[in-house]
């Protein structure tokens, strides 16, 4: 078991363990309400969601189990979600528990941060996607029809509960997704290395992921400056996933994002030929095909819905040199111009 503390506007400690073995000394204590909810979907339902109801010995149990999908992190689900909460009899008190992926995580935080102006809420993510971004750093919200993760809040959680043995029953593409978000961090931290993200030990590289963003969150939580380098790769790969219709996940979609960041740093003469290919290549071996299938047009007409766009510009994080990143305002005619 390892234990990483954050100190941000909460604090909270995020454990990481094989097993739900220290679930009961680690968050139980923390949970002091006799009504928890548990907030999960169709995909990790039949899997764990009995267990951890074991685990909370004493309460009175009530669970939510949200159609898996990330077109159904909406709006309507978070009025049936938040709907639910009330007719469970939940007060001020008590404690909502997020158990499954980004999607889970996203809509029962952020249920958890405006019913009754915000109760308890614990983590508990199964994807390595999850683990290594969405769980950590008290960012929540839910989708709307312009775009993603329009409608939010920043909230911290009141603990992370991370069981790296849940990773055995993700499909590999659902592995190769969260590789995105693990990629990414080499880019942003020296810590984690292009051999520890090659290496696959995900002990190490969940573990080294989720103390540089805790180090960055808490610098800088309501993402003011240096937090918008977590963005790298997420402007396109934003856009890329709402033309997708939200049917291609989300990590597959940033890695084809930084792809295309990648190339616009070298346009915008940020890297040269030589670290393009070399990073494109690191980017390669994530295993998904890169490509898409939209126009730039298409791609870029997206991009304006971006929580960073402001009038006809946005601020975009680039690659500077090998493994660096910048964040520069730029306009969306520059990049139609080059992408």
């Amino acid at each position: 078991m390892e234990q990483i503390k954050v100190n941000a506007s909460k604090n909270y400690i995020i454990t990481l363990d094989s097993g739900f073995e220290s679930f009961k000394t680690q968050v139980l204590p923390l949970i002091t309400d006799n009504n928890v909810a548990i907030i999960t979907d169709s995909n990790v339902a039949p899997l764990y969601l009995d267990k951890v109801k074991e685990l909370l010995v004493g309460k009175r149990v009530f669970s939510y189990i949200l159609p898996a999908g990330e077109e159904n992190k909406n709006a309507e689900n978070y009025i049936k979600i938040v709907n639910f909460l009330a007719e469970s009899g939940l007060n001020r008190k008590s404690t909502v528990i997020g158990l499954g992926g980004g999607v889970v995580g996203d809509i029962s935080a952020f249920s958890a941060s405006t019913f009754m102006r915000g109760i308890k809420y614990i983590a508990v993510p199964t994807t390595l996607l999850s683990m290594v971004d969405s769980s950590v750093g008290g960012k929540t919200g839910i989708d709307l029809d312009c775009g993603k993760n329009l409608l939010g809040t920043f909230f911290q959680p009141d603990a992370v509960y991370i069981n790296v043995e849940t990773l055995k029953t993700l499909p590999e593409r659902e592995m190769k997704s969260g590789m995105g978000e693990i990629m990414k961090y080499a880019f942003i931290d020296p810590r984690i290395t292009t051999s520890d993200v090659l290496s696959k030990n995900f002990n190490l590289i969940i573990a080294k992921s989720l103390k540089i963003k805790r180090d960055i969150v808490e610098r800088d939580e309501k993402e003011s400056g240096e937090r918008m380098l977590l963005n790298f790769g997420h402007t396109i790969g934003h856009a890329i996933e709402k033309l997708y219709n939200y049917k291609v996940s989300h990590g597959e979609c940033v890695l084809k994002g930084m792809n295309y960041a990648i190339k616009l740093s070298n346009k915008f003469g940020y890297v040269n030929d030589v670290d393009m290919e070399f990073i494109i290549d690191y980017l390669n071996t994530s295993g998904v095909d890169l490509s898409v299938p939209f126009s730039k047009e298409e791609i870029v007409s997206a991009m304006k819905s971006d929580k960073k766009a402001s009038g006809d510009s946005v601020n975009f994080v680039f690659a500077s040199g090998l493994f660096k990143l910048v964040i520069r305002k730029v306009k969306f005619s520059e990049i139609l111009e080059n992408l």
